[in-house]
């Protein structure tokens, strides 16, 4: 499934890239390691995101930026294939920064973490092609898992705090579905996600439940349907 930017994106496709995309797992084996730049203003925030996301993820690189000023310009010298930031930046905003991206480097995935996840904020994620727009309140493991689901070729919208709805599917069932999405079967998302495979027949006890689907393509289809994947 590809990232809903303007072009097909593939999470070890730098921009200006050859043409030849791979899936994430070759480009891995073949040695090559995804960059994420990381933008907020707190640095004891910033270089804990920083130090979650190296220790969790491997072979990820992890830059970080305080501002638009300085994220724009690190882009300029360094090539990166995701971009999460902050929405509230001392010289501007993070939809505002995401903008310039956008224009300026369009194969480069972008994603939004706030404090304060408003309706409007969500609807401009969107409007932009973000994979993920974020509330600040995730746990670091729920973190790791949105960014996973992103390089895995996902999305993920968190609710709004002024828009809350009922609790939906877990981010560990949207990465199940994403990997089932691909061909995956029980055995191998096991392997993936190192749970057993009665574990993930348990899961899909309860995604079939939640989206009142009797099997596993209905349920990816639904899914896809509804953008949860």
């Amino acid at each position: 499934m590809s990232l809903p930017t303007g072009d097909t994106w593939n999470p070890l496709r730098r921009p200006g890239a050859a043409d030849d995309t791979c899936s994430a797992a070759a480009g891995l084996n073949e040695g090559m390691m995804p960059s994420i730049l990381f933008v907020d203003d707190h640095p004891i925030y910033r270089d804990a995101v920083r130090r979650t996301l190296e220790q969790d993820i491997p072979n990820l690189a992890v830059m970080t930026a305080e501002s638009v000023g300085s994220a724009l310009e690190l882009l300029k010298a360094h090539e990166v294939d995701l971009c999460l930031a902050d929405h509230r930046l001392p010289d501007g905003d993070g939809i505002t920064l995401l903008s310039e991206i956008k224009k300026d480097y369009p194969l480069l995935a972008l994603g939004l973490l706030c404090a304060e996840l408003s309706t409007s904020i969500v609807a401009a994620a969107k409007a932009l092609g973000a994979v993920l727009c974020l509330s600040k309140d995730k746990t670091a493991a729920e973190l790791v898992t949105a960014i996973n689901i992103a390089f895995a070729g996902g999305q993920v919208y968190d609710a709004a705090s002024d828009d809350r709805e009922a609790a939906g599917l877990s981010l560990r069932r949207r990465e199940i579905l994403i990997h089932a999405s691909q061909g995956l079967l029980d055995k191998q998302i096991g392997e993936k996600l190192g749970v057993t495979e009665s574990t993930i027949r348990a899961h899909w006890a309860r995604i079939f439940e939640q989206l009142g689907v009797a099997n596993r393509t209905e349920a990816v289809t639904k899914a896809l349907r509804q953008r949860l994947i």
